[in-house]
């Protein structure tokens, strides 16, 4: 039997090999009981999924299961992005929330992701206790308790719930709609199958002057590859945008939570590059205040940014988890991570890729230039961070850690660049002087290492790349 583990954003397994009925269960019961023990369970949680094969089902497991133990549960009527989810535990004071989604993952993936009444992703202190309960479980030292939803229901503890209006009107107050519309703007919108189908085609549609949507219909194959907007998913919106002779190009991943665009020209805006320019956005045009933060894996574009705001900026481990937490405690203006996740000041302690594309819309709007202009601007103004991730996929682990162990004897040198300083907190960070850098660190989620490197200087940049990949044959 595989360990039933929470990564970076919950359990993820293969549907029908460790992602069954039976683990779902036991992983629902073990959730009840962090419910019961840490949380309100009179409160309710919220209960979704995505777009995924038999998510239907699955959904209904674990609604049987929290009902059993007592606790209300609020399922949506359709596939729901992830923070709608976060929006709502935090709008209706809810005792979490949980949303059956791989996210990004292959089709084959499905997800189990748990939510604390904070609304954010459960931090390690949260998961640690519910993998204790799963041990528990698993050991029969522990039932599993099941109620019939039809009973749960003339019971009081089952209800369904649409709650889509409250969180676009959450948008609402957060996005200058009536600027947007009043720009003219011309928009593409790649749904990617995915949650934010009803969500980011409708708003667009209503604020934009031309609006086209494509991929706006369940396919749990999502068209034969990842639900991800990266840039080889994004070619194709590109090409469109060029096309039509549209403005921007909006994309969400499979759970709506990591976000994709391209722009007039059809070419790919990284992830590091949105997250600096909507920074500049906030502090520049919103008048925002307070520092920003960012994963130890993303670009310090915005650090340059944030200090010439006179602001600060916030390094955090990678995961979404710690940036949320300071969403909460910190009320910093950006959180954003160079995986495509970002949120505001005042906003959910979850990714939204939602709210991500319409700020990008709101930012042309205020500018009354395209994204290719703005991005040329913010070049000018802060200068070039050029910037690359290396996913090195293994078959097993001992080739995965012999890889490892290469990076870890690194000493003084790397790709004829010395070595200035290393930073352990969370993988391995090479620092090269003070702006050239590499990370080298496995995934949370896959059978994967992710080498990530930037530097100002595009000769170094190059120079480190082709170590990398000689380094990784």
């Amino acid at each position: 039997m595989k360990k039933i583990t929470f990564g970076t954003s919950g359990w993820r397994g293969i549907i029908a090999d460790d992602y069954t009925f039976e683990n779902l269960r036991i992983v629902s019961q073990a959730v009840a009981e962090y419910i019961k023990e840490k949380e309100d369970p009179e409160k309710g949680v919220i209960v979704t999924r995505d777009t995924r094969f038999l998510t239907e089902k699955f959904v209904r497991v674990v609604a049987e299961v929290l009902v059993g133990n007592g606790i209300k549960v609020f399922m949506t009527e359709k596939p729901t992005p992830t923070p709608v989810v976060s929006y709502t535990i935090r709008k209706e004071k809810l005792s979490g929330g949980i949303n059956l989604t791989a996210s990004h993952n292959p089709p084959e993936y499905c997800g189990f992701k748990f939510n604390p009444s904070d609304g954010g992703p459960a931090l390690p202190e949260v998961t640690s206790f519910i993998e204790s309960k799963i041990a528990e479980i698993q050991s029969g030292n522990l039932e599993i308790r099941r109620m019939d939803i039809m009973e749960a229901s003339h019971n009081g503890l089952f209800e369904l719930i649409d709650p889509s209006k409250d969180y676009v009107e959450r948008l609402r107050e957060l996005v200058d709609f009536e600027k947007i519309a009043d720009s003219g703007i011309k928009v593409a919108v790649d749904l990617l199958y995915g949650t934010a189908i009803g969500y980011l085609d409708l708003i667009c549609r209503s604020i934009s002057k031309e609006c086209l949507v494509i991929h706006d219909y369940r396919d749990p194959y999502f068209g034969g590859g990842r639900p991800e907007p990266d840039q080889k998913r994004m070619s194709y919106l590109g090409n469109l945008v060029v096309e039509r002779g549209l403005d921007v190009g909006l994309s969400v991943d499979g759970d709506a939570d990591r976000f994709g665009i391209v722009d007039e020209r059809g070419n790919y805006v990284k992830p590091n590059e949105v997250i600096a320019l909507l920074a500049w956005h906030l502090y520049k045009n919103k008048g925002k205040k307070g520092p920003s933060a960012r994963s130890i894996a993303t670009s310090k574009a915005l650090d340059t940014v944030a200090k010439s705001f006179g602001e600060n900026v916030i390094e955090t481990p990678v995961g979404f988890k710690y940036l949320g937490n300071l969403i909460l405690t910190q009320n910093v203006v950006i959180a954003g991570e160079e995986s495509g996740g970002l949120s505001i000041q005042d906003h959910v302690p979850e990714k939204d890729g939602i709210l991500a594309g319409l700020l990008i819309l709101e930012m042309m709007a205020y500018e009354g230039k395209k994204l290719s202009e703005i991005k040329k601007e913010f070049e000018e103004n802060f200068g070039k961070f050029h910037n690359a991730r290396i996913d090195l996929e293994f078959r097993d682990d001992s080739e995965k850690e012999s890889v490892i162990r290469r990076f870890e004897d690194i000493e003084e040198s790397f790709a004829d660049l010395k070595v200035t300083s290393v930073d352990r907190t969370d993988g391995m960070k090479f620092f090269f002087g003070e702006d050239t850098w590499m990370l080298v660190r496995p995934s949370g989620t896959e059978p994967v290492v992710r080498i990530y490197v930037e530097s100002v200087d595009e000769e170094r940049f190059k120079d480190i790349m082709e170590e990398v990949r000689k380094f990784a044959r």
